[in-house]
């Protein structure tokens, strides 16, 4: 929908692509919002880290449904959680060094087992991400681990220090030293793209609109 999600301290905003806030959303009980996953624009992921809770907002920034408090399920260091898309979630729990799903249930639906022991290599991860029945998982000191829809271990994007990464189809686009690439993951096809602004954190592909992120504002750009 070309919708922007900004975080400011325990505020989420709405904008539309224009700059213009549609709905607002915090939470007095909880503090600072840790991270927003707005893929299901109808059921969007807001996750509290230094709570350890999840709460799910509709479209208008409404909550849905009672706050998931994950250290009342026996998990008491999640770092990352990410919307799945059959309205559960997934989450990397840095205790066990391992990423969860819940299903709706909250019951464990997949799990991916030690990942340290599995890879023989301790990891840190930033970011995961559900997409295209892959699961990815950014460990910026190795690369993207790619699973498949079950929570298993498939391969590794060895690039490393990624910034920012978002997949689309069978492409990875990732942000790195201020250059916008792509990689496909099927051919290992690679592109690059100059980008019109410097000093871009974050970056985002959707509906022929291109988001970069910069130190102060988002600007928006049309990729047609």
């Amino acid at each position: 929908q070309g919708n922007i999600y900004g975080i400011k301290e325990n505020q989420l905003t709405k904008y539309d692509k224009t700059g213009n806030a549609l709905f607002r959303y915090s939470n007095k009980n909880y503090q600072n919002i840790t991270s927003v996953d707005a893929s299901n624009m109808l059921k969007i992921l807001v996750y509290y880290e230094d709570f350890q809770v999840v709460q799910f907002l509709d479209n208008t920034l409404s909550e849905t449904s009672e706050a998931i408090n994950l250290v009342d399920m026996g998990y008491q260091q999640t770092q990352i959680v990410a919307a799945a898309t059959n309205n559960s979630i997934w989450f990397y729990d840095s205790q066990n060094f391992e990423v969860l799903q819940l299903d709706l249930n909250l019951s464990v639906a997949h799990r991916t087992g030690n990942l340290t022991a599995l890879l023989n290599y301790s990891i840190l991860p930033t970011s995961l991400i559900e997409n295209n029945n892959r699961i990815f998982l950014n460990n910026p000191s190795s690369g993207i681990l790619l699973f498949d829809i079950y929570g298993t271990y498939n391969k590794l994007f060895p690039e490393e220090n990624i910034s920012s990464f978002q997949p689309k189809g069978d492409w990875l686009y990732y942000l790195k030293n201020g250059q916008l690439m792509a990689s496909n993951l099927m051919t290992s096809e690679q592109k690059s793209f100059t980008l019109p602004e410097q000093g871009i954190k974050a970056f985002r592909l959707e509906t022929n609109l291109l988001f970069l992120q910069l130190n102060k504002n988002i600007v928006v750009y049309s990729t047609e």
